[in-house]
């Protein structure tokens, strides 16, 4: 279906600041609820009291689709199933629908009631207020986990209730292979920021290699995006986040996939500067193989180095890892597993509850990885203060096929300088919340220093990781004029009336 004609599906949806009750009872008969299951005092508050209500009572709702704090347990459950403390909230309620059709009720009720709300995949962010909200309305995906193998075309149809391993782990009896994230406890969410895969190498971003996205659209219309069905908003939604709508379902290339060979190797954290010299020699020759991928944590005040190498064949200790190698390990965990589904739930223990993290890109430069850890290392004194303060260098290496194979498949909203980069994130994790605001500015003043050196040795590169960013960063700006001019054409284009940007408060805003 064309957008063109989905005006005419709009009508019935224009937004009231103040309905009366006779427009909400007509609402309410509209939607096939009975207005006498409302109850007078819900439609006079209106707004999320009459949202809840409503979703509580729509027909086919069972005792699980909506919760609130009533529910005790489950609620708290539900209301702090997020990877980090930082993103817990207190939503008013919960409401956990099934089919992309009850999203659309969703959205068409609290568009209704102008009730703001969230929505979470698999609640790996850590910002506060992007997957979770205080006091207005939370839709959980946690509900529509559907997973489809079409042998013939060899795709898979993805819910976004979904995790990562669990898409892994059911394609696995097909010896296939999305490329999808790299811990397998992330959600499917990352598909609309681009993202970034053990198999990026070979294949590009995981969001690249998504072939259409079933998304509701702020009118409450379920539409495809597709590179010939709405190609605006296909190419947008790859790395815009949630300003256009709510995905439901991603349909994915997938790719043939048996034995890989990985694991973690720890190192102690005396050799961080050994390692950030072997992840630019990787660069420089072992990441021409693309069956490479690594995935490094440097612990800097906690004198821990952990880094999950992955071969995506069935090759032992393949040479391209040698800078790795040359480095004393204190433990070596690697080994040949018989799918990838194994060594992508291979977690990095979190160890305290509250995580953070910023973003910035660095083009290759052997001294300007190494000094890198002196930089950050000067807000070691300042995390000493920080109650279960841990400060982390994760050092993304980014290689040039990475991006021309994103390139090659067309379309590339993120626009990635075709060179050899790293995207270097802080992580910052912390016990108390207290603490919350002395954290930001460790972060903040930290990346600060590493930008003012990479900027003024000019191997500073504008893109910032969107799934990696803080709150205080623009994403988008970093996609170049061009990408970001087509984003927010394509905002205004599906989302004329700004639901999404006035009413999902949370995440990059365009």
């Amino acid at each position: 279906m064309r957008f063109s004609l989905l005006a005419v599906l709009a009508t019935a949806l224009t937004v009231h600041a103040a309905p009366t009750t006779n427009e909400v009872n007509q609402f309410l008969q509209s939607i096939n609820v009975n207005p006498s299951l409302i109850s007078s005092a819900d439609k006079e508050a209106r707004g999320v009291a009459l949202t809840c209500s409503v979703l509580a009572h729509y027909p086919g709702s069972n005792s699980s689709r909506v919760t609130t704090e009533r529910d005790g347990s489950i609620y708290l459950q539900q209301a702090q199933s997020q990877w980090s403390a930082t993103a817990y909230k207190h939503p008013s309620c919960i409401y956990t629908p099934s089919t992309p059709e009850e999203v659309s009720i969703a959205v068409r009720v609290a568009t209704f009631s102008n009730t703001q709300f969230a929505v979470r995949s698999g609640g790996h962010s850590p910002l506060s207020g992007w997957a979770n909200i205080d006091n207005k309305l939370l839709i959980s995906l946690a509900g529509i986990t559907d997973l489809e193998y079409d042998q013939t075309s060899e795709t898979a149809r993805v819910g976004f209730g979904n995790r990562w391993q669990d898409v892994y782990a059911y394609l696995s009896q097909f010896n296939r292979l999305v490329i999808g994230g790299r811990q397998g406890s992330v959600g499917i969410g990352l598909a609309t920021g681009g993202g970034l895969s053990h198999l990026s190498n070979e294949y590009g971003w995981p969001s690249q290699n998504v072939l259409s996205y079933n998304i509701v659209l702020a009118n409450a219309t379920i539409v495809t995006a597709s590179a010939t069905e709405n190609p605006d908003l296909y190419f947008a939604i790859k790395a815009g986040s949630n300003n256009f709508g709510i995905v439901t379902h991603i349909t994915q290339r997938t790719v043939p996939l048996g034995k890989v060979w990985g694991g973690r190797i720890l190192y102690s954290g005396n050799s961080s500067k050994a390692f950030m010299a072997a992840v630019a020699e990787y660069q420089q020759s072992g990441q021409f193989d693309n069956k490479t991928a690594i995935l490094p944590y440097l612990g800097l005040n906690n004198d821990t180095i952990i880094c999950t190498l992955a071969y995506m064949d069935e090759v032992e200790r393949p040479d391209a890892f040698k800078p790795f190698y040359d480095i004393p390990a204190v433990q070596d965990e690697t080994q040949m597993y018989d799918n990838f589904t194994a060594l992508a739930t291979i977690e990095v223990p979190s160890v305290v509850p509250r995580w953070t993290y910023m973003t910035t890109t660095i083009l290759l430069d052997n001294q300007t990885y190494v000094d890198t850890i002196d930089i950050v290392s000067q807000s070691n004194a300042a995390i000493k203060q920080i109650t279960g303060g841990s400060l982390v260098i994760m050092a993304q290496p980014i290689s040039k096929s990475m991006v021309d194979a994103s390139r090659a498949i067309g379309g590339d909203p993120m626009n990635v300088t075709p060179a050899a980069q790293m995207w270097f994130t802080l992580n910052i994790g912390w016990s108390l919340a207290a603490d919350d605001e002395k954290v930001y500015q460790i972060l903040t003043d930290a990346m600060a220093r590493v930008e003012e050196y990479t900027k003024a040795h000019q191997v500073h590169d504008p893109f910032i990781f969107l799934n990696d960013a803080f709150s205080s960063q623009n994403p988008f700006a970093g996609y170049g004029e061009e990408s970001y001019s087509r984003l927010r054409a394509a905002s205004s284009a599906y989302d004329p009336r700004g639901v999404f940007q006035r009413l999902v408060p949370g995440g990059f805003k365009l």
